[in-house]
This record gives structure tokens, C-alpha cells and sequence, in this order.
């Protein structure tokens, strides 16, 4: 019985990871579809990044409500059938019809209201299955299982679109959809506890009890915006590796495919370390000493000099170990902090400020890569960085 609930996270995780994985090669392969049918309409890729994010930013709060209300099981499940279902709806429809574009963005919609019901459900689920004290340990394995889906799941899906069509790449969604369902099937997840007086009770009462949960406690709602304003700032970062390797190092491609790797295996040894020794340090203290680190070396990348291209190699993997160090302990100091009955509503509302901090992260980056260029960029997020990291450390 002692491991029971490992034994629970590993079938878990395992659905998770075929689930991310195909869902990851869909989003690369319908992104690259969409650039090849349209000639790289600057217009139709901003409707599908919108299309991906927007409705499970706005949707956020009413998903955790509604999360909390029902079966978190069940939801999970039902979120996975709706990803299958209307993935194997554009299947077919590409199969046999001429594709539409309208239908793709449909599609992307569709899948992210199905998203943002699935992320507050398995978050809210995870302190009913794992004890207190290895809550960060859990969220460091979901942190590894998400970086090595995102990062193999393009490869996937541009190695199906080789051999074959985009069809066939959403056909295998449904299959990992259907996969990470059916395990679901199989874990009894322990069911809250609710109050008589619930089913009196609308959406926005309850919606609001979550807020009120989020605003009442003090450290989590500092470190919520801590979280918010890194995201501005780090978020977008992504996207400029590859220019900063251009422009400043002055490199190729070769180069730039080199940062990103060595970026994702940071990624996977951050999560890799937080699942072994997250349980043994201080959330907070944590997530700041994280903040820290990518802030410290985002700094020193804006400084070097075009001849120490491979000091920012390492300094790029330092900055992907980073992120899991303060985002897996602060969804566990949640799940530590806040009632289960309410983790639905406040990972709602955690999960669409980090959302909709994303397109300003964009618009300051690409203001500021304008005005001073991309190095400075990095050194300037980086600074902001590390004054968030601070203000993390003093937020208890």
C-alpha cells in the first residue's frame, strides 16, 4: 500500500504522455499545414495561435468551476473523448473532402476549451491521490512528461508528415487521446467532499468563492502575480533563441538546432530533479531560487560577446533546468495551500492570468528587441527576472 500512489502516477503519466505527445506532433503538423496552404499568411497563423490559447484563457475560471462541481475523473476523460472526437472529425474530413481552413480553426478552438477543462482537473486531482509532502516531487515528474512530449512531439509529427499526410498525424491524436482516457478508467480518483448547500449555489458564486480563495491568501496571491509577470517575460524568450543565435552570435542553423536541444535537456533535467529532490526543500524558496538561475543567465547571455557562442550554449540549458524549479513547487504550494474542493476555480483563474499575460509578453519583447536589439532584450528580462525572484523569497 506504501507506493500505491505511485504505482496510481505512473499509469497516470504514462496516458499523459502518449496524450501530449500526439498532441504535440497535431499542433506542429496543422501549424506547418497552415503555412504550406497559405503561403504563411502572417493573418491565418495569428487566428490559429489565438485559436489554441485564447478560449482557455478566457474560459479558465468557468472550466474550474465547473471541474469542481463534477467528477474530476470524469472530466479528464471527458476532455480526452472531445480532443479524440473532434480530431477525428477533421480526419475525416481532410480524408475524404477538400480541407478547409475555417474547419482547422474550428478544430484548434475546440481543442483548447477541451484543454482548459483537463488542466484544472488533473491539477486539482493530484492532492487527493499523493500525500502533502511529495506533492512537489509529483509535480516534478508531470514537469519531465510535459517537456518530453513538447520537444518529441514535433519530431513526431514531422517525421509522419515525411512518410505520409497530416491526416494521418491526427488519426494517431485520437489514438493517444483514446490511450490516456482509457487508463484514466482504471484510477479511482478519491471524490470531494461538497456542501448541502452547493446545488443551490450559480457558476459565478462558486467562481467567485474561488477567486475570494486566490485574493484571501496573501503569499499565494503575490506569488501568482510573481508567476504572471515571469511569464511575460520568459514565455516569449522561446521564440528569440533562434534570432539571438543569428543576429548577435552569428551563426547558422546548425547552431540554432544545437541551443534548442541542449534548452530541452535542461527542461527534462529540471523536472528530472525536481522529481527526485523536490520534497526536500521549501517550495518558495524554490521557485525563487529558480526565478533566479534563468534570470542570472538570461543576464550574462545578453553580455557575451558574438565569440563565446558556446558559454550561451550552456547558459541555454541552464535556463531550461531553471523553469520546472519554479513552476513545479508553485502549482504544489497550491495544492498545499487551498481547500480541494475549491483547486478546480483557483487553477482556473492561476492558468488564464498566465495565459493572458502571454501576448503582452510578445508585444513588450518585440518593443523592445525594436529599440535596443535582441541581446539587450535578454539581459533586460533577465535583470527583471531575478528582481521577481527576489520578491518571491520575501513573499512569505
Amino acid at each position: 500500500m506504501k507506493n500505491k500512489w505511485k504505482r496510481k502516477f505512473f499509469a497516470i503519466y504514462t496516458g499523459q504522455f502518449f496524450s501530449l505527445l500526439t498532441s504535440a506532433a497535431v499542433q506542429f503538423s496543422i501549424i506547418w499545414w497552415l503555412t504550406d496552404t497559405t503561403g504563411g499568411s502572417p493573418l491565418v497563423l495569428t487566428l490559429a495561435g489565438l485559436a489554441g490559447f485564447l478560449p482557455q484563457a478566457l474560459l479558465g475560471p468557468v472550466a474550474g468551476t465547473i471541474t469542481d462541481r463534477y467528477s474530476r475523473k470524469m472530466m479528464m476523460i471527458l476532455s480526452d473523448l472531445t480532443v479524440a472526437s473532434v480530431t477525428f472529425a477533421l480526419f475525416v474530413s481532410m480524408y475524404f473532402f477538400e480541407p478547409s481552413i475555417q474547419l482547422v480553426l474550428l478544430v484548434l478552438i475546440l481543442r483548447s476549451i477541451a484543454t482548459a477543462f483537463h488542466m484544472p482537473a488533473m491539477q486539482a486531482s493530484i492532492p487527493l491521490m499523493a500525500p502533502e509532502e511529495h506533492l512537489t516531487k509529483v509535480a516534478g515528474w508531470g514537469q519531465t512528461v510535459s517537456s518530453i512530449s513538447n520537444i518529441a512531439g514535433p519530431a513526431v509529427g514531422m517525421s509522419l508528415l515525411a512518410a505520409s499526410s497530416i491526416e494521418w498525424v491526427l488519426l494517431v491524436d485520437v489514438f493517444g487521446a483514446m490511450i490516456a482516457s482509457s487508463i484514466l478508467l482504471f484510477i479511482h480518483i478519491p471524490k470531494v467532499q461538497r456542501e448541502a448547500t452547493i446545488s443551490t449555489t450559480g457558476i459565478l458564486a462558486e467562481m467567485k468563492e474561488g477567486y475570494e480563495a486566490l485574493v484571501k491568501h496573501p503569499v499565494l496571491l503575490k506569488l501568482t502575480f510573481v508567476m504572471a509577470v515571469v511569464a511575460v517575460l520568459y514565455i516569449p524568450l522561446g521564440t528569440y533563441f533562434p534570432l539571438i543565435t543569428r543576429n548577435h552570435f552569428e551563426r547558422g542553423v546548425v547552431e540554432a538546432g544545437v541551443v534548442e536541444v541542449v534548452f530541452a535537456v535542461g527542461l527534462i533535467v529540471g523536472g528530472s530533479l525536481l522529481g527526485v529532490l523536490g520534497d526536500r526543500f521549501d517550495k518558495v524558496k524554490t521557485m525563487a531560487a529558480g526565478m533566479m538561475l534563468m534570470g542570472i543567465a538570461l543576464s550574462i547571455s545578453g553580455l557575451l560577446s558574438p565569440s563565446l557562442f558556446y558559454i550561451f550554449v550552456v547558459l541555454a540549458g541552464l535556463v531550461g533546468l531553471s523553469g520546472p524549479l519554479f513552476s513545479g513547487p508553485f502549482y504544489a504550494f497550491i495544492q498545499t495551500e487551498i481547500e480541494p474542493q475549491l483547486l478546480g476555480r483557483v487553477f482556473g483563474f492561476v492558468t488564464s492570468l498566465s495565459l493572458l499575460a502571454v501576448p503582452i509578453g510578445y508585444a513588450l519583447a518585440g518593443v523592445l528587441i525594436k529599440l535596443a536589439g535582441v541581446a539587450a532584450l535578454f539581459s533586460i528580462m533577465g535583470v527583471l527576472i531575478v528582481i521577481n525572484g527576489i520578491a518571491a523569497m520575501k513573499s512569505k
